[in-house]
């Protein structure tokens, strides 16, 4: 008779965690055949694996000594919001393929009540986008969507548009989009974003990221005026835009006063001239799907692979915890 067992995620179960991990990528590499071979993240994945099992927070579902599936996450003090939870990558999570929904579900249920008895009510857990079952496994759990990371093959781009110029910004000429920054990071307090972005020094925020090595930043100019703009570096969200071939977009902004020109297009086509001629051919991003605009915007270019996901707890069931402790 086959035993089941849960036990302790730890540093034995990362070699067979790989395997699990990389049967999932496979599937969604079928789907979205431009992302890179699995091989080339071995070495940061079995690195971020080995940290994330020597934490002692994940679980393991064991079936006769081989395992089935594991669970592990970093926990997070204040998680979109007062209350702390838990972040799942895509990574910290895989399970027997032809078994997905059952095992996740399993796996869930028993990290779940151990993550509410340490009053972390906010749980994010990220998948491969184009996974429907377990797309169907989640939402059915109380997931809902907010990040998404996409990427997309650079094309040789179209010639330019002669009503327009683009300047690479340093900090030398960073207070020209310094007013435009500060007005990006307010936007995203309004409806239906709601993010709480908290008030900030735009130009100091700005040289900080410009003094980072490999970031780089462009604005487009209409009639003069600061129009837009859009910044990329080496690594995005997701482990796996951490590679030689992508390079990532983590900020684009146009001024409402110009959205009717298309000047988002623009910029990301400017950016895609720059690294193929670097000889870079994959770009990402990632965005928040609660962000209507970013959504029909970064939809319609770019091809998701992982989705974060997010439920929310009552946090009354803290109290609920304590009564049965």
């Amino acid at each position: 008779m086959n035993r089941l067992a849960f036990v302790t995620f730890d540093p034995s179960h990362v070699e067979a965690a790989i395997k699990l991990v990389m049967d999932h990528y496979g599937k969604e590499k079928e789907e979205v055949s431009m992302l890179p071979v699995f091989s080339d993240y071995l070495p940061i994945l079995a690195k971020n694996m080995k940290a994330l099992a020597g934490k002692g927070e994940g679980i393991a579902l064991i079936e006769d000594d081989t395992l089935l599936g594991f669970m592990a996450g970093y926990p997070i003090d204040a998680f979109f919001g007062r209350q702390k939870g838990i972040f799942v990558p895509v990574f910290g999570h895989g399970t027997v393929f032809s078994r997905r929904a059952e095992l996740e579900q399993m796996l869930y249920v028993e990290a779940a009540e151990k993550w509410v008895k340490q009053a972390r009510f906010t749980h994010s857990i990220a998948i491969f986008a184009h996974d429907e079952v377990l797309l169907d496994t989640w939402f059915h759990l109380g997931f809902g969507n907010r990040c998404v990371d996409a990427v997309r093959v650079i094309r040789s781009q179209p010639s330019g548009d002669p009503t327009l110029s683009f300047d690479e910004i340093t900090i030398e000429n960073a207070s020209s989009v310094a007013s435009l920054h500060a007005q990006h990071h307010r936007y995203y307090r309004s409806s239906p974003i709601f993010m709480p972005t908290p008030e900030e020094d735009a130009l100091a925020d700005l040289n900080d990221w410009l003094s980072r090595k490999g970031n780089r930043m462009f604005v487009v100019i209409y009639q003069g005026a600061v129009a837009g703009y859009i910044r990329y570096q080496g690594a995005g969200e997701s482990l796996f835009s951490v590679h030689p071939r992508i390079r990532n977009i983590t900020g684009l902004f146009v001024s409402p006063l110009f959205r009717h020109l298309g000047l988002g297009e623009k910029l990301s086509n400017h950016v895609e001239s720059k690294l193929l001629a670097e000889g870079v051919d994959l770009v990402g991003v990632d965005y928040e799907s609660i962000n209507p605009k970013a959504n029909r915007f970064w939809g319609r270019h770019f091809t998701p692979y992982t989705y974060s996901l997010v439920r929310r707890i009552d946090e009354r069931m803290d109290s609920v915890c304590e009564e049965s402790r």
